[in-house]
């Protein structure tokens, strides 16, 4: 199953009872015994093989809907190879209109645990099935529409998501398919920055529509603690109680109130306010306590935070017994690698840790949480977008520097993972020719050379366009935004303007500058939220107390997360599919204990960034052709 899209045992279950129901035949002995499950799943994949090998003698429309059982029977059973390959020999015109949509829930399925995405929702979307929807039973219909909303979803095409959730509620009956539509709402509408929500929340013509934008902008308040979004949900319950998130709330809101019950009411905050790390140190902090008088100044209850100094010559281990001493609950740092990798080799911490960095490994126990700002998590997210838009053979542009190289390895790791190649890598530094850089990487002195050489030998005029190469269909740029102003417009120089730009956050400045930014039009890249939170109030006062560079204003986002983050890392512990939304992203955890950052989707705009909600400003076209070619 693929790891970007997993789907339930429900639906696997139900998938198997459709592809049995069309090839069991009823016993002909009277209180015969129920097979057991191993003797079962025999006698399922001999079904199966029997239904191929039958299908071979019959004439159409037969043959294709005995290869549709078939290859569902052996997609529940795990063998997607075989399955893909009887899906794909099914002649979807001789299927009826019900058929069909069997067909594209079957199919559908198993292009998307192949990564076959684009193909998968071009699949489930066909103009075909929209047409026949009422022809459709909603055993069939449901499981169909949920998979279109989880493809858009995946796309990062929120819009038609929401709209296929609207349809879904309009279908679904008994709780467990509400609660499933619900909490897929929820994940789609949290994406949304809040200046989104609320702009949407405003014009929305459905009340319903208008209530679950409200919910998700509770939810998505980067600035509320726990007890604040607890009162703010049950004001939303009061206002919309007949709304179907009130009787069926999402998941990640039922554990609210268990969560308040479970806080720390101590906390000490352990970072470098002196020394080399101090002004990373100190941003940190003002960020922590910035989201902290928030909290405060909402009237909700807020923990004693008691602040340490990790930058002096005194050992990190006595810092942090004295925090322990002083009656912490939980500690929040420290910040130094070197220091995370300590408390990775202490076999138990007193109490539980969130560390401000990542060490070189995890750590299954839950007394120990790693997080930051690491590029490896941005890197990692542009292969797995790049590769769901369709893309396969990349090029990669990133500076010499350590992060940069980092950033390089997860991204090529990841990349192949999935499925694709690196055709180039090329490397820069801060004096690079980046003309040459770029000529040289898309191979257009190669081309200049063959025209040469094709002038030499002809007598007639020639007429040559160089062409850069064709084995790339996207470009992965690691790149500050001066380097990457220098980078964008050379493509379109050197014959490439079509090739798809991806990014990571350091490719924008922070600031809005449209007129310098305007080389940078058409990038997509990883933001973090911040750069959409114009009216959270704990950004604000950042903003206006301190005024942060850019590179601070990170750190400042990162500490403001660290004090929402603590206490729901039981939730993150005991539900890994739930996120918590902050400045820096949408935050999840891994089994080993480290915090995954997921970040919105951007593109630079007429020199200014804006968000990507929709599959119109999404969506790319992977160009691959011969890029060698000369008419005389």
């Amino acid at each position: 199953m693929s790891a970007l899209l997993r789907r339930t045992p429900v639906f696997a279950a139900s998938l198997l009872a459709l592809a049995l129901a069309g090839c069991q035949t009823p016993s002909s002995q009277p209180g015969a015994q129920i097979p057991t499950e191993p003797s079962a799943a025999i006698a399922d994949r001999q079904s199966a093989i029997e239904l191929l090998n039958s299908a071979r003698q019959l004439p159409s429309p037969e043959k294709d809907r005995k290869q549709l059982q078939a290859a569902a029977i052996l997609y529940t059973l795990g063998d997607n190879a075989t399955a893909e390959q009887a899906a794909s020999q099914i002649d979807a015109q001789n299927l009826s209109d019900p058929e069909f949509a069997q067909y594209a829930r079957v199919y559908g399925e198993i292009l998307a645990a192949d990564d076959d995405f684009f193909q998968a929702l071009d699949l489930v979307s066909a103009p075909r099935l929209e047409q026949a929807w009422y022809q459709i039973p909603a055993e069939t219909a449901l499981p169909l529409r949920n998979l279109r909303a989880d493809l858009w979803s995946l796309m990062g095409d929120i819009d038609s998501g929401i709209h296929e959730r609207q349809r879904i509620a309009a279908i679904a009956r008994d709780d467990q398919a509400i609660n499933a539509n619900n909490d897929g709402f929820w994940q789609l509408l949290t994406q949304l920055p809040s200046s989104e929500l609320r702009l949407r929340a405003d014009e929305a013509l459905s009340a319903d529509m208008r209530a679950w934008y409200q919910l998700a902008l509770l939810g998505r308040d980067t600035q509320a603690d726990i007890s604040t979004q607890l009162t703010a949900l049950s004001r939303w319950q009061q206002q919309w109680p007949t709304h179907t998130a009130a009787s069926h709330p999402p998941q990640a809101l039922q554990l609210l109130e268990q969560l308040a019950n479970q806080r720390a009411q101590n906390v000490a905050l352990l970072l470098p306010l002196s020394g080399s790390l101090g002004s990373a140190g100190r941003a940190i902090r003002d960020g922590f306590m910035a989201a902290y008088y928030s909290a405060l100044d909402a009237g909700a209850p807020t923990p004693e935070v008691q602040v340490y100094d990790t930058g002096s010559e005194r050992p990190f281990e006595e810092v942090y017994q004295t925090a322990i001493d002083n009656g912490a609950q939980a500690i929040v740092g420290p910040l130094d690698k070197n220091r995370v990798a300590n408390l990775l080799a202490t076999e138990t911490l007193p109490v539980p840790t969130l560390a401000l960095n990542y060490g070189d490994s995890g750590r299954l126990t839950g007394d120990l949480v790693q997080f930051g700002l690491a590029i490896e998590d941005e890197a990692r997210q542009v292969a797995q977008q790049a590769y769901r838009l369709g893309h396969r053979q990349a090029m990669i542009l990133a500076p010499e520097s350590n992060w940069g190289q980092r950033g390089v390895e997860a991204f090529t790791e990841e990349w192949n993972r999935l499925g694709g190649s690196v055709s180039i890598s090329r490397n820069y530094r801060d004096n690079t020719n980046f003309s040459q850089l770029v000529s040289d990487a898309l191979l257009i002195p190669e081309s200049k050379a063959r025209e040469r050489e094709l002038r030499s030998k002809l007598a007639a005029p020639l007429k040559f366009t160089p062409r850069r190469r064709g084995d790339v269909d996207m470009l992965f740029v690691l790149a500050q935004p001066q380097q990457a102003r220098q980078i964008n417009p050379m493509l379109t120089y050197f014959y490439a303007s079509e090739l798809p730009v991806f990014s990571t956050s350091q490719v924008f400045a922070g600031t809005v500058n449209r007129q310098r930014d305007r080389d940078l039009n058409g990038v997509r890249f990883t933001a973090m939220p911040w750069l959409f939170e114009g009216d959270n109030k704990t950004k604000r006062n950042i903003e206006e107390q301190a005024a942060p560079a850019p590179a601070f204003a990170r750190l400042y986002a990162l500490g403001a997360d660290a004090f929402r983050l603590y206490p729901r890392l039981p939730m993150l512990r005991q539900f890994p599919n739930q996120r918590v939304y902050g400045l820096t992203g949408a935050l999840s955890l891994s089994p080993d204990g480290r915090v995954v950052r997921e970040q919105i989707w951007a593109k630079i705009d007429q020199g200014a960034p804006v968000p990507i909600t929709s599959s119109e400003d999404n969506r790319t076209q992977p160009q691959v052709e011969d890029r060698s070619a000369a008419t005389n």
